[in-house]
């Protein structure tokens, strides 16, 4: 089930038994309150885009048709349907039930009215519909409770749900449509004490208070012991828990000091909702408009500034948790944290969960550079990013209803498209091993192997003289190679595998291969160990070992997953042997230093853990570089590559770009699940060619 709600207001004026001057103000009162973000959050029932109708053309066919219409739509997005019915009833004698007055009925013949209580079991018996919020507020409201026997017994088996607030007794009058205007006026007020929600009991008795003369009458059936939650009407506007708490530290300091910069008249909002930041903002605007405060006109324009970008943040975090559900996860909105100034990364908290997304949308909202003229392009990104690692479809109603909401929807429309070359560009992989080497030297053949979307497409093997020189000729062959597969399957090929043993990893940087020009320029180089494609018998267990430790690196939720050791941990290999053996380091580990023994480090290290990283030169990498990668582990080991290419270039100048001075083996799921290929398939070889 979603959790979306569907909107259908039915408000028929009859002329025949008189014009009720409140009918229209009524309807459009509800209609308001109920579609609004922080209370209702209701879409209209209706195809076109229709919540309300309203007046003399208002028949008994479009009521049915219109309720048919909305039942059907609920049911097939599994929406609640909150359905309104306002207007003349009858109830005549010898009937207990309630008929609503259409535009074309006639008083007293039964045939030209509409049976409100046969209406709600037809919209509640629809399959798919996860339940059913009848107002009613017509003379013999009370009438409309449906026949208990029709819900338990119909085509759904029992598993139905409805819940009624009726404006009078079956046997009473209703007068002058007061029962919705309060009703809409409580909505917005809300009530203390009462928790998130507002369900149909606890506003009958609010509602007996205010509504003098007529009985409130609630009534509630729920036979679906599979629903999560019970049925509400509206959001709690005085409720003030755990699930919005207020902004993050950064809204908090931006909003704050906007505020004192345009004076002491402007109320902090509370409760932190998106009906409080509208309030701030016309009050805003209006020490504008009137000059009544202290600050220039330019501190004013920030402070709109401001509250438009929070109301922006609580309507994306609204949406992103409705749209996603379980699937939104703390490594996952970092995993989608766009490319950002290391200074602005700085900002990025070491919180979680709620708290973690609330401080993202924040900086990218508030504080993140623009892109061009875009005030949105970095969150659309964002929100597409995160959408796509789940597998939603980024084309559904309601990511463009967000976008437009926020003013995004070519922002989207670009994000998308970024997605979709983001996905071409990863589609191909060109796997190089250099595992046939001869006695700690250099390989006389290349194993070559092209991916397409991870599975294995083209192989080949191609022969070579045991040199450095030799063998990086024959790399540029197997690029040349890998492009004209490429250019067949219609796609780029960017990203470079090469397998090297621990012999060649400390003395060889393959992204250098120079055959014209670097290999790394345009492609994504990453370093893997080659024993792991077809490890000998005593270490048959390195893969599974790694996978392992993936899965506990995918847990961490702040900082990022690495083991640094320090000269002392690394000093004597016996004892790094045993805490390896004993399970002490399963993540990724790091070496602050480089140890003049490395290469015995290494045979000992890579067998254990899923990626090494080290010091390319004699330099340590200081706390403060350290704490470049858990600003940005989720860019690697792309962002390494980026590092060397803008060294070659001459354009290292920002704190990441020091990244360029580590050197590393990666390997992740990807890379293993290649591995295990080998484990079913003879690999055979063919020719380069």
């Amino acid at each position: 089930m979603t959790d979306s709600r569907l909107l259908l207001i039915l408000a028929p004026q009859n002329m025949a038994m008189g014009h009720l001057d409140k009918l229209e103000g009524a309807a459009r009162a509800l209609g308001e309150v109920l579609q609004h973000d922080d209370l209702g959050q209701c879409s209209p029932a209706l195809a076109d885009g229709a919540a309300v109708l309203y007046g003399t053309d208002i028949t008994q066919t479009r009521i049915e048709t219109a309720v048919r219409a909305a039942a059907q739509r609920a049911g097939d997005t599994g929406a609640t349907l909150v359905l309104v019915i306002l207007g003349h009833g009858m109830a005549p004698r010898g009937h207990s039930e309630l008929y609503l007055m259409g535009a074309d009925a006639q008083p007293d013949v039964l045939s030209t009215t509409v049976n409100v209580g046969h209406l709600l079991v037809q919209a509640a018996e629809q399959p798919g519909v996860n339940g059913v919020i009848g107002l009613v507020d017509t003379c013999h409201a009370a009438g409309a409770v449906p026949d208990i026997k029709a819900l338990v017994a119909g085509v759904r088996s029992g598993r139905t749900r409805v819940s009624l607030l009726m404006a009078s007794g079956a046997e009473q009058e209703a007068y002058d449509l007061v029962f919705s205007r309060e009703l809409a006026e409580l909505l917005r007020q809300g009530i203390p004490g009462a928790g998130t929600h507002t369900g149909v009991s606890t506003l009958k008795e609010k509602l007996r208070h205010t509504v003098i003369g007529q009985d409130i009458v609630s009534w509630e059936h729920d036979g679906d012991h599979f629903a999560v939650q019970g049925l509400w009407l509206s959001h709690n506007a005085r409720h003030t828990g755990a699930d919005r708490p207020g902004p993050g530290t950064l809204g908090a300091q931006d909003l704050r000091s906007a505020l004192e910069a345009v004076g002491p008249a402007v109320a902090w909002p509370q409760p932190w909702s998106l009906h409080e930041l509208d309030r701030l903002r016309h009050e805003i605007r209006r020490i504008k408009e009137t000059g009544t405060g202290i600050g220039p006109a330019a501190l004013v324009h920030r402070a709109v500034h401001v509250v438009d970008g929070l109301r922006t943040c609580l309507v994306t975090q609204s949406f992103l948790t409705s749209w996603m559900g379980n699937r939104l996860t703390t490594p996952r909105l970092r995993k989608a944290l766009p490319a950002l100034p290391a200074d602005v990364y700085a900002l990025v908290p070491d919180t979680t969960g709620t708290a973690l997304l609330t401080d993202l949308l924040e900086l990218l909202v508030l504080r993140a550079p623009r892109v061009g003229d875009s005030r949105t392009a970095l969150l659309t990104g964002f929100v597409a990013a995160l959408g796509a690692d789940a597998g939603l479809d980024l084309a559904a109603p309601e990511i463009t209803a967000w976008a437009d909401a926020c003013g995004a929807r070519i922002e989207l429309n670009d994000a998308q498209e970024d997605l979709s070359r983001g996905q071409a560009a990863r589609r191909l992989r060109l796997v190089v091993s250099l595992h046939a080497t001869v006695a700690d030297d250099w390989p006389e053949s290349l194993g070559l192997w092209l991916l397409d979307g991870g599975q294995v497409c083209e192989r080949a093997e191609v022969a070579c003289v045991a040199t450095q020189a030799a063998a990086e000729a024959k790399l540029g062959e197997a690029i040349a190679w890998a492009r004209r597969h490429a250019r067949l399957r219609q796609a780029p090929l960017r990203h470079v595998d090469v397998a090297v043993p621990t012999s060649l990893l400390l003395r060889w940087k393959p992204e250098e291969t120079d055959f014209g020009v670097r290999l790394g320029v345009n492609h994504d180089v990453v370093v893997r160990w080659s024993m792991r494609l077809n490890p000998p018998a005593h270490l048959w267990w390195i893969n599974d070992h790694a996978r392992a430790g993936l899965e506990r690196m995918s847990t961490c939720a702040a900082k990022a997953p690495i083991d640094w050791l320090a000269e002392h941990d690394a000093g004597q290999s016996q004892d790094l042997g045993d805490r390896l053996r004993n399970g002490r380091y399963t993540r990724a580990v790091a070496f602050s230093h480089r140890p003049a023994h490395l290469k015995q480090l290494m045979e000992l290290v890579l067998a254990y853990v899923p990626v090494v990283l080290w010091p390319d030169t004699n330099r340590n990498f200081s706390p403060t570089e350290q704490a470049l990668l858990d600003m940005l582990w989720d860019r690697l080991p792309t962002e390494l590559a980026e590092a060397y290419r803008r060294r070659w270039q001459g354009s290292s100048c920002a704190p990441s770009d020091r990244l360029a001075d580590l050197r590393s083996v990666w390997h992740d799921l990807e890379w293993l699940d290649f591995c295990s290929w080998f484990d079913s398939d003879g690999a055979v070889h063919g020719s380069v060619r």
